[in-house]
């Protein structure tokens, strides 16, 4: 080799050597003894990823394959809480718990997997993380990545979350209960009868008020569900016209301004949760009724336009303020605001309304020309076709009886024997007397274990039995226990409680009742499920 070509390849070195140090080559590509080529690869050309790495929100770090830190980030050494240059050479098993020590050697093996568990720190477990683990293979050689992130805060949003639930849920109880003695006591009032028209006139005040009261913890409940999409709708063919004709009859049952309502319907059937809808049409036919002077009509109509069901509810009240619009549906909001809060209200019933017309797939529009100019609300379904008179379509309303193999409703009057459960005196009292007044032979316990004892004198036909009883018993175990019982086989298990949650129906289907109904319960409900 002459100087000439040494020179040139010494210049050719230098060359490389000047665009390695300025960051211009990330790896050399050279020939190993055995005339292959191997791939080398400079730390110049980690530095974005180690930067990128460093920059994570969560802790990353190297593994053998034994668990040895081989590198971490300073998340991660942040999260154990221990200084960086001491975590390298570290088991990561010495930041977790030792009775979880199978399952991170398992994943280790494995080479992937996802757990959540809680840091040991200073022999203590302290902060809620979730680990991940998959494989990596650097330089020929196997590694195992591990990423922690740091659930706590989310964590902690979910059990508060849950514990809103059961406060929501004992509070919905704790309501129902006196509601439904309050309904009971009404109901034996009107048995007895009263020719006084004060005593009449108040009566007829208490029972609307109980209705008021039971749709406000409803509503209550239901609004919290639907914004956070745990409603789940019951969807079959529904005639909206009738739906809408049903729920206004039953909303001038209670209001003396029934007159007020003008409505008009063609046919037209959805796809929806007949519950639900009722759910909507009540709430915006109420607020009519509610925000509107006595001698203006409430107009209510249900159309067709293309492929939409379109109801409308229009008023002649005092209108919606135009800053107001935009935001009438948010949650807690009222356009309305007076000291003595005469037209009330919470302000959750047309989220409530507009979260289940979205459920639906549908939408909800207020317009107003502003205060005193009156209201209209309008709500858009998708359409479907007529169901064949084959279909068991439901028209929206509920019936008021069972319904025989013939199609007809059939009322039952028979007396049945009772079996009724119930720790609220008040409750089990008012329960009793509506259904001795009908006929029926009525026993009465206040918590399971008489309930069960009773059992073992005498047979019953239907047990009426609430859920949230007291000791060591509730309602689910008694209805297990009564259907384990010789003689509660054929007994009719219905549940009478305050719970009316989607999971406590369900867990009360496991445990073997026929029905669940939530306080407070109209009397004629109660006879109805004495027909079984």
């Amino acid at each position: 080799m002459d100087i000439e070509e040494l020179r040139a390849r010494l210049i050719e070195a230098e060359g490389n050597l000047q665009a390695i140090y300025s960051g211009e080559i990330d790896a050399l590509l050279l020939a190993d003894e055995s005339g292959g080529r191997r791939v080398f690869t400079l730390r110049s050309a980690d530095a974005p990823y180690r930067a990128l790495v460093e920059r994570m929100h969560e802790g990353a770090a190297t593994l053998s394959l034994t668990g040895d830190i081989v590198y971490c980030n300073q998340r991660f050494a942040d999260l154990v809480r221990w200084p960086l240059e001491q975590v390298f050479g570290v088991s990561i098993g010495t930041f977790l718990p030792a009775t979880e020590s199978e399952i991170l050697k398992t994943i280790l093996d494995h080479g992937t997997g996802r757990y959540v568990t809680r840091l040991v720190l200073e022999g203590e477990e302290a902060t809620e993380v979730q680990i991940t683990v998959s494989t990596i293979v650097l330089d020929e050689v196997e590694h195992r990545t591990l990423i922690m992130s740091d659930i706590s805060s989310l964590a902690k949003a979910q059990r508060e979350n849950r514990s809103k639930d059961e406060f929501l849920a004992m509070l919905a109880h704790e309501l129902r209960n006196p509601l439904g003695a309050i309904q009971g006591a009404v109901h034996a009032l009107s048995i007895i009868g009263h020719s006084d028209p004060m005593a009449l006139r108040a009566t007829g005040i208490i029972k609307r008020q109980v209705v008021h009261m039971a749709r406000l913890v409803d509503d209550l409940l239901d609004v919290g569900r639907a914004v956070t999409g745990k409603i789940v709708l019951k969807r079959r063919p529904v005639n909206l016209g009738d739906c809408v004709k049903s729920s206004v009859t039953a909303i001038a049952a209670g209001n003396p301004n029934y007159s007020r309502i003008h409505f008009s319907s063609e046919p037209a059937w959805v796809h929806g949760d007949a519950v639900r809808l009722e759910q909507i049409i009540g709430n915006l036919v109420s607020n009519a009724l509610k925000f509107s002077q006595s001698e203006r009509p409430v107009q209510v109509s249900v159309t067709r336009d293309a492929g939409d069901v379109v109801l409308s509810v229009r008023d002649h009240g005092v209108g919606i303020p135009a800053d107001m619009l935009p935001r009438i549906f948010d949650l807690f909001v009222q356009a309305h605001h007076t000291i003595d809060r005469s037209r009330g209200g919470l302000g959750i019933g047309l989220t409530l309304v507009r979260r289940l017309a979205e459920l639906h797939g549908g939408s909800v529009q207020a317009t107003s020309e502003g205060d005193g100019q009156g209201s209209t609300f309008i709500v858009r379904l998708p359409a479907i076709a007529a169901p064949d008179e084959s279909d068991h379509a439901v028209a929206g309303s509920r019936l008021n009886g069972h319904r025989d193999t013939n199609g007809g409703i059939r009322r039952f009057h028979e007396s049945r024997r009772v079996l009724l459960v119930d720790d609220n005196h008040d409750s089990r009292e008012m329960y009793r007397a509506v259904l001795r007044a009908n006929g029926h032979d009525v026993r009465e316990a206040a918590d399971g274990e008489h309930a069960l004892a009773m059992l073992q004198t005498s047979t019953f036909d239907v047990a009426f039995i609430d859920i949230g009883l007291p000791g060591g018993m509730d309602g689910y175990e008694l209805a297990r226990r009564i259907r384990a019982h010789p003689g509660g086989a054929g007994v009719r298990l219905v549940a009478l409680t305050g719970y009316g949650f989607p999971e406590d129906r369900q867990q009360s289907k496991k445990a073997g009742f026929a029905r669940h109904l939530v306080k407070p319960v109209e009397p004629d409900v109660l006879q109805r499920e004495l027909g079984g």
